[in-house]
């Protein structure tokens, strides 16, 4: 997937509220920026972090910049959430993800499915397979590392998910690393053993979980290849 901005560099100031950080552009102007919510991972945006980030074509916002991309050190990591479907989409298309070549069919999925925390349908003339997409930002050891925490909505997207697989279709949270510099993915007990006793009981219950990694860099980032899920 080709970026269709031009990023411009800057690095953090500080991040002061949730949602919004002073940066320093290569000008040496200083200025807001929005940036994703980084409460799961507090340490993502320190202090002199490098960052992508792209202006803001929508002059009725406030925020003139907005952050794309965060390096505090050890690689380049695609923050912009926004991303991630048009990435799975087209990573169907080439058919670089195994899990899902078999069907025929995407769907986004709309309010009137009522499952507003699922993002596609897949389907061919056996099966419907519904799909939660999740991206990792931790990294230990060379390592995607999840569950960090799990919250409110991840509880209300494993609901939903039980009750299209009681209906017979099959279920998967696909965990895309955004960035180059993991080889696989650590499903770790440590960070959060409530959260992980959780999301092992829902593998057990059915629920598959997938990881596919990318390629990032200036001009673009593409999924590219499945990662191993390991345990810790």
């Amino acid at each position: 997937m080709n970026f269709n901005t031009t990023f411009l560099k800057a690095t953090v100031i500080q991040r002061y509220k949730r949602l919004i950080m002073d940066i320093r552009l290569d000008d040496d102007t200083q200025t807001q920026a929005f940036c994703s919510d980084d409460n799961v991972f507090p340490n993502l945006y320190s202090k002199g972090a490098d960052l992508w980030v792209s202006r803001v074509s929508d002059h009725t916002r406030k925020l003139r910049y907005e952050v794309q991309a965060v390096n505090k050190g050890d690689g380049w990591v695609m923050v912009n959430q926004c991303i991630f479907p048009k990435l799975f989409v087209e990573a169907l298309r080439n058919r670089v993800m195994p899990d899902f070549v078999s069907y025929t069919k995407v769907r986004r999925v709309v309010a009137a499915d009522n499952l507003p925390h699922l993002d596609f349908e897949l389907s061919n003339l056996q099966e419907k397979c519904y799909i939660s997409l999740r991206p990792i930002y931790n990294k230990q050891d060379g390592k995607a590392v999840f569950p960090s925490k799990v919250n409110l909505l991840d509880m209300e997207m494993f609901e939903e998910m039980k009750k299209v697989r009681a209906n017979g279709a099959r279920t998967v949270v696909v965990l895309i690393v955004p960035r180059v510099d993991c080889v696989e993915t650590l499903f770790s007990w440590t960070i959060d053993p409530v959260s992980a006793a959780r999301i092992y009981d829902e593998a057990k219950n059915g629920l598959e979980f997938v990881s596919y990694g990318c390629n990032l860099d200036k001009k673009g980032i593409n999924i590219t290849n499945k990662l191993n899920i390991c345990m810790k």
